[in-house]
């Protein structure tokens, strides 16, 4: 099958439809343009038009972004940084969006899920899987363990 190659009024239509639906960092934006069949010397044109006018601004994405997977995903630190990274966001924009989100309460959003996670069964085998899930999710190991013995203190008290 031949690849379809799109002229420059037609990769900028495709782009402003693609962000008319969300919003895409400048990579992700990149990427589908590419995929779309749009010529590297054209993306670059179609990019500056987009930062120009606001379509694509790496650094409010990020922020945006950060927020929604931390109060949305109930993601960790870690987890929202890797997310951002792979939407091809500068380490100095992650840096700046993660800065923003308050971490303290990380034990105060973990309890629920740990408890809701083990549901009382605390053999080793559901505890391992548990820090694994979490520790995937981006949270602090010791934050976990924190909230593990927690629920674990709660349940021996009943």
């Amino acid at each position: 099958m031949e690849k379809k190659h799109l002229n420059y009024e037609q990769a900028k239509d495709k782009a402003l439809r693609l962000l008319e639906f969300r919003s895409h960092s400048e990579r992700e934006l990149t990427d589908k343009l590419i995929r779309a069949g749009a010529e590297r010397e054209d993306i670059e044109g179609i990019l500056e038009f987009c930062r120009c006018y606001g379509f694509v601004n790496d650094k409010s994405y990020a922020e945006r972004k950060a927020k929604d997977l931390k109060n949305l995903k109930r993601y960790g630190r870690r987890r929202i940084e890797q997310e951002l990274y792979s939407k091809g966001i500068s380490r100095e924009d992650i840096a700046s969006a993660v800065e923003q989100l308050d971490f303290e309460d990380a034990e105060e959003i973990l309890y629920p899920l740990v408890s809701k996670k083990l549901a009382g069964n605390f053999e080793r085998k559901s505890i391992d899987r548990a820090m694994r899930y979490f520790i995937y999710r981006g949270y602090e190991i010791s934050d976990i363990k924190n909230c593990i013995e927690r629920v674990k203190g709660e349940t021996d008290e009943l």
